[in-house]
């Protein structure tokens, strides 16, 4: 069995000005703001909407597991250690 294939999505460009259809797509792929990110598995139906907004995004592909996206989960993981005394 071959490791999952995902794409790291982020918006860079602004969806105004663009046509309904070009925002539904953007609405698909789960992004709304500038700067957001999503992970999306490789399948033939994302590749097609990237292909159509790749004016709009920045793509990066992965292998393996999908990253977590969870807010919780990346703040645990941002934590650091407290400080001992000063």
């Amino acid at each position: 069995m071959s490791a999952a294939r995902f794409f790291t999505v982020k918006l860079k460009r602004s969806k105004a000005g663009w046509s309904d259809h070009t925002r539904r797509i953007l609405m698909g792929l789960g992004l709304s703001r500038i700067g957001q990110t999503v992970h999306l598995k490789d399948t033939p139906a994302v590749r097609g909407m990237l292909f159509k907004v790749v004016h709009l995004v920045e793509v990066e592909p992965h292998e393996g597991v999908k990253p977590s996206t969870s807010a919780r989960v990346r703040a645990s993981q941002d934590k650091r250690p407290e400080r001992q005394g000063a």
